[in-house]
């Protein structure tokens, strides 16, 4: 995910909720979830920012206004 792609989900009103996943690995960063009517629970992945991303201080400013949640279902 870029940040153009997003601001462009976040205008659109499909922007769902980010989770910061703190853990070290693979899946560590900040993921951005969309509205899908299909997905689970009402949501899916739409973008990632990983650890390393030097665009990650960026995405994180742009949701910070939404509340962050930290980890998967709140468990890091």
């Amino acid at each position: 995910m870029t940040i153009n792609e997003l601001k462009e989900l976040l205008a659109s009103g499909e922007f769902r909720h980010a989770t910061y996943r703190p853990s070290s690995g693979l899946w560590s960063g900040l993921w951005i979830y969309r509205k899908a009517i299909d997905g689970f629970r009402g949501f899916e992945p739409a973008g990632f920012f990983s650890r390393t991303d030097p665009n990650l201080d960026a995405a994180e400013r742009l949701v910070a206004h939404t509340g962050i949640s930290v980890g998967a279902y709140g468990n890091g």
